[in-house]
């Protein structure tokens, strides 16, 4: 029964392995049986660990917030609020360029209640994170944590090629400083429009 319940385990580890890679690299329309194929196992065997393909992008959905949220607990540990939140906003733009696909799913809404919860709790921690540096004077006033994710989203799309001008990460982490120095409280003009809000 041990090794029944091992190879199950393995077989969704390796499902959810396969299925996280397909959707950074294909994308949200990636097929089951892409997914199958990927992972080396049958689609019995999909199956029986997962009762829809949906199921599993959950699964992913959820493992990558938390990988996000261990960043965010991090930053919020850091004895420098302004460094902290500084790796926070670098680890959500890596995070959407290695998960291409999953930056979608981040987006989605919907699902279940888990992951409805899961991303209050990102959302919460990015806050506290952003006023945490706001407190010390490192991040300007008027810069909303509803920035932070769109902030994130504008440095990753930087690794894609714009007028014959070929780039990689180099481009997108010299975004990334441009807009970290854009969130500095150096006294520069006012925000214009009203930062985003949660979707009713």
């Amino acid at each position: 029964m041990g090794k029944l319940r091992a190879d199950a385990r393995r077989s969704e580890a390796a499902l959810v392995a396969a299925a996280r890679k397909a959707v950074a690299e294909v994308g949200l329309e990636v097929s089951t049986n892409e997914i199958v194929k990927r992972a080396g196992v049958g689609p019995g065997t999909f199956y029986r660990r997962f009762p829809s393909r949906q199921a599993l992008l959950e699964t992913i959905l959820l493992e990558v917030i938390g990988e996000l949220e261990d960043k965010a607990r991090a930053a919020l540990e850091d004895p420098d609020p302004g460094r902290g939140f500084a790796e926070l906003l670098r680890a959500f733009t890596l995070s959407q360029v290695e998960n291409k696909g999953l930056s979608d799913v981040l987006a989605a809404q919907g699902g279940s209640p888990e992951a409805d919860k899961a991303r209050e709790r990102l959302r919460d921690l990015i806050r506290r994170a952003t006023e945490r540096a706001q407190r010390v004077g490192a991040v300007r006033p008027d810069l909303s944590w509803t920035d932070v994710p769109f902030l994130a989203a504008a440095a990753a799309g930087m690794t894609q090629n714009c007028l014959d001008l070929h780039t990689g990460a180099a481009q997108r982490d010299r975004v990334l400083a441009v807009l970290l120095a854009g969130t500095a409280n150096t006294g520069g003009p006012e925000l214009p429009g009203k930062p985003a809000t949660l979707a009713e």
